[in-house]
């Protein structure tokens, strides 16, 4: 018991002194892929539908719209952000726990910015929002049977938001007990069951990264006020793994090794714009057809082996929109056939429709492997076994267990500068994509997060 107010006490009392060098640096890695994805993600239908929203409601506020011109309360403003950060499915995450940047950054940003927070304080915050919603995952992952029946990333996301939102507005440990309280009680449901995985085109709530902000950093404020929450929201049968729709808890996972062991350790990151499941395979491709030096024409076919829930969502072979595409293995693995860059122009209307796009995904077809499928279900390995059939009548065929931005093949700090770089050039020039460089990896000096806003309103 008095988990709680433990996770609170570690959320109120980090100082970046206490971690090591590489939690640091890993913060500002993080930051910096969820900008860069939050400022090319500004550019599709789904940030401009949700700045639509905002615009009818009123502008006006102390948070920078990335990407977008304009400001507006830091709740909305996290909301937009989150939505652009994951518009693209280029943002990291961990591994069957969620995509934590959307939350945790843009949140911390936009409160950031309402108390003109420095560069500092921005990124004890953002390590204390990672640390806490990846132990909350951790705690109240369902079983296996029960995520069959419902399951979702939403519901503990948010606590991304009010860690870091109440960070920033300097919230007391009672404060910050009162605020996961709130934000439990404010928490969407598990929905990702309601994606509309057997009717396409997808939901754009996608892995509901964006709305818990929201809840988040308003119970931030509420509690700041002087709003009660409830003080033990995760103890007991009837705490908030039961609200979240799961069928477990574990209190020891939200509390162990707190300020010792660092889950922002455990982040992968993108070095392509689709569902993390996908990139084994993507992976596999471009070894077989770089050592055999093919190209598109140069393939009859391709058949890869993959766990059971792979296949089951990831197969659409006719995408409608951006975010059917993100999760088309077919489409992922024939623009990778046509030598195509991963880049934010990889869902475009008119590569959906391309002749060349559509032949070469019929090329492609996805089979269950035993092997993956029990690396799958024992180590939450996501891999895939890959084999292409030339037209020249040869046959290759690679394995990929870890896709390249895990933490086990983890992309260099050179992959992500030039990654932001390809993502900033979407919505800002130059001179600010480079300023806003230098300023993340000096974000320890910088004296307010608003010159960073500044650089990335476009």
């Amino acid at each position: 018991m008095g988990e709680t107010r433990r996770l609170a006490e570690f959320a109120v009392g980090l100082r970046l002194d206490d971690c090591p060098s590489r939690v640091v640096d890993q913060a500002k890695r993080c930051i910096m892929e969820t900008l860069g994805c939050a400022l090319a993600g500004s550019k599709t239908p789904l940030a401009q539908a949700a700045a639509r929203t905002a615009r009818r409601q009123g502008e006006g506020g102390r948070a920078t719209v990335i990407g977008l011109g304009f400001r507006a309360a830091p709740d909305r403003a996290a909301f937009i952000n989150g939505v652009s950060a994951n518009a693209l499915d280029f943002d990291g995450g961990i591994v069957r726990q969620g995509h934590y940047g959307p939350t945790a950054v843009a949140s911390a940003l936009a409160a950031g910015e309402l108390v003109g927070a420095s560069g500092r304080r921005l990124l004890e915050a953002v390590t204390v929002a990672y640390e806490v919603v990846s132990r909350v995952g951790q705690a109240i992952r369902a079983s296996a049977q029960q995520r069959r029946l419902v399951s979702g990333y939403g519901p503990h996301q948010g606590f991304a938001s009010v860690a870091s939102a109440g960070r920033l507005l300097g919230l007391t440990t009672d404060q910050m007990v009162h605020a996961f309280g709130i934000y439990g009680a404010f928490a969407p449901v598990p929905s990702t069951k309601q994606w509309n995985w057997d009717g396409r085109p997808l939901s754009w709530t996608k892995d509901m990264v964006a709305w818990p902000s929201m809840a988040g950093i308003n119970a931030a404020l509420l509690a700041e006020s002087g709003f009660l929450g409830p003080r033990t929201i995760f103890e007991g049968e009837k705490g908030f793994f039961r609200m979240a729709g799961s069928d477990r808890y574990a209190p020891e996972m939200l509390v162990a090794g707190l300020g010792e062991r660092f889950e922002i350790l455990r982040m992968y990151f993108k070095p392509y714009p689709c569902c993390r499941w996908i990139h084994a395979a993507l992976d596999g491709v471009g070894e077989i057809v770089q050592r055999r030096g093919w190209s598109g024409t140069d393939v009859a076919r391709v058949v890869v082996g993959v766990a059971q829930e792979v296949l089951s969502d990831l197969n659409d072979p006719s995408p409608h929109n951006l975010v059917d595409a993100e999760f088309s293995m077919p489409y992922a693995l024939a623009l990778r056939l046509l030598d195509l860059p991963p880049g934010p122009r990889w869902h475009d209307p008119a590569l959906l429709d391309a002749p060349r796009v559509q032949k070469t995904m019929r090329k492609v077809a996805l089979q269950v492997d035993p092997e993956m499928e029990r690396l799958f279900t024992t180590q939450h390995t996501v891999g895939a076994v890959v084999r292409v059939e030339g037209a020249d009548g040869s046959v290759d065929t690679v394995r990929v267990d870890f896709a390249w931005g895990s933490e086990e093949r983890p992309m260099s700090d050179a992959d992500l500068t030039a990654k932001f770089r390809l993502l900033a050039a979407e919505a800002i020039d130059e001179a600010s994509t480079e300023d806003a460089i230098r300023m993340i990896d000096g974000l320890e000096g910088v004296a307010s997060v608003a010159e960073l806003g500044r650089l990335l309103a476009g």
